[in-house]
């Protein structure tokens, strides 16, 4: 495999919409890296480690624990009620009338013979169609609430493994202390001293805490949660730190949800601007060995602009189901925009097919086949496109890395210096030392 189809399929990984986690994780490993030595090197090792601790377990939580969690209800739940886990409720959504039209639609214009069984058991039987949404509704519960669970977990853990830390940390400089105290009074010279209340100072041994730090690194975060994440964080932060807790989580919340969209807009109109390149069409398709040939099938032009004239959301979904093999849904289908069943190159009725989204792609589509018209070189055209979608999506990686795993926390280290008289280690870890200080002295 050349290194050109490696770095493609890198960035076809990372280029991935809908429930794909290899942005997320992308994103999160590099961003939680970063906090992970910030607050190390800016703040304190202890605060390094609970960091390391949270931001690492809460990805391994979301990215690995939630589509395990989903596949293993699955498995066990829909198949003892025989149901078909692939089915999108959505798609039992009612019209003006009270009627299920979609679901209609759907059964009428599928050519499969078991989806189209499926799809009139589930329309004819309201009490199918109630046992659908009650395992969905089960399924969400069961995916998000065990994470939840464990995150809350997660975040005592390693509260208590902080303490621990520093228990240890005083019990071994009061031993220490102890220790030299025994030797200097062993000796005649200095045995006349009374050393029992000179205050020694040690500071542990910092290379141990921070490797220690980084035990906890496996991957992982998923976005749809962010609001039971943020309340477990929330409602477990110590005195001390919930300021830093809420902002934190506002920060990410606002960047996840109101800044990566326009961010991602900007980069492709820039693009498009300055290059001339509609870099909005989806990587997996602009990197797709047969676009080329796709562009050059004869009346695609005429079949995307009928295709966008199209009012009626039905009647999106008869052309696609009813054009199966031509080009343009082939399109769509590379873009992610169709879901197809398990296995095959084949659309999945029972999965939920979002018209808007299928025609703004066939849109962008027909961008793509314009610009390659104008286009003196064809094969440079879309290189250039392709290589600048990539860079794109690259890069709204690394600013949303940047964001979160540099700017915000040492945004936080500024606040916190001025809300602590100039201190930087986490309020909460500093009120536990100065507690466990107190604690030993007074057993010393």
């Amino acid at each position: 495999m050349s290194n050109l189809s490696i770095a493609t399929k890198f960035i076809q990984q990372l280029s991935k919409n809908g429930d794909s986690v290899i942005p997320i994780a992308a994103k999160d490993t590099l961003s939680n890296c970063a906090i992970t030595y910030i607050y190390d090197k800016q703040a304190s090792k202890e605060d390094g480690k609970e960091r390391a601790i949270e931001e690492f377990g809460t990805e391994v939580v979301w990215i690995a624990g939630i589509p395990l969690l989903k596949k293993l209800f699955n498995n066990t739940v829909y198949k003892f009620f025989n149901a078909d886990s692939s089915f999108d409720t959505r798609n039992l959504r009612k019209d003006a009338n009270g009627k299920l039209h979609r679901l209609e639609t759907l059964l009428h214009n599928v050519k499969d013979p078991i989806q189209k069984q499926t799809l009139s058991n589930i329309l004819n039987n309201e009490n199918v169609q109630k046992l659908y949404k009650k395992l969905h509704i089960s399924r969400f519960i069961f995916t998000t609430g065990i994470p939840l669970a464990a995150l809350a977990g997660l975040i005592v853990y390693k509260q208590k493994s902080t303490q621990k830390d520093l228990e240890q940390k005083f019990i071994k400089k009061i031993e220490l202390q102890n220790a030299v105290n025994n030797d200097i009074a062993s000796k005649p010279a200095f045995g006349k001293f009374d050393t029992s209340k000179k205050n020694i100072s040690f500071k542990g041994n910092p290379l141990a805490s921070f490797l220690a730090s980084y035990m906890y690194n496996p991957v992982k975060n998923m976005q749809i949660l962010d609001g039971g994440i943020t309340t477990t964080r929330l409602a477990l932060a110590r005195k001390g730190e919930r300021f830093e807790v809420g902002f934190k989580e506002l920060f990410q919340i606002a960047l996840i949800y109101f800044l990566a969209t326009p961010i991602q807009n900007g980069l492709e109109f820039l693009g498009n601007k300055f290059f001339k390149a509609p870099i909005k069409n989806e990587y997996s398709l602009l990197s797709h060995k047969n676009l080329k040939e796709f562009l050059n099938t004869p009346g695609l032009k005429e079949s995307i602009d009928s295709f966008i004239d199209i009012k009626n959301p039905d009647e999106v979904l008869k052309y696609i189901f009813n054009n199966e093999n031509s080009t343009l849904v082939e399109m769509l289908k590379i873009s992610g925009k169709i879901p197809l069943q398990k296995g095959k190159n084949i659309s999945n009725a029972l999965g939920y097919i979002n018209t808007k989204d299928v025609q703004i792609s066939a849109r962008n589509i027909r961008d793509l086949f314009e610009g390659m018209s104008k286009s003196k070189n064809v094969d440079k055209f879309l290189s250039k496109t392709k290589n600048l979608k990539g860079v794109s999506v690259i890069v709204n990686i690394l600013i949303g890395a940047t964001a979160i795993g540099v700017f915000q926390p040492m945004l936080n280290i500024v606040l916190r210096k001025k809300k602590n008289n100039g201190e930087t280690t986490n309020p909460a870890i500093k009120k536990l030392e100065t507690e466990m200080a107190q604690k030993f002295a007074f057993k010393g």
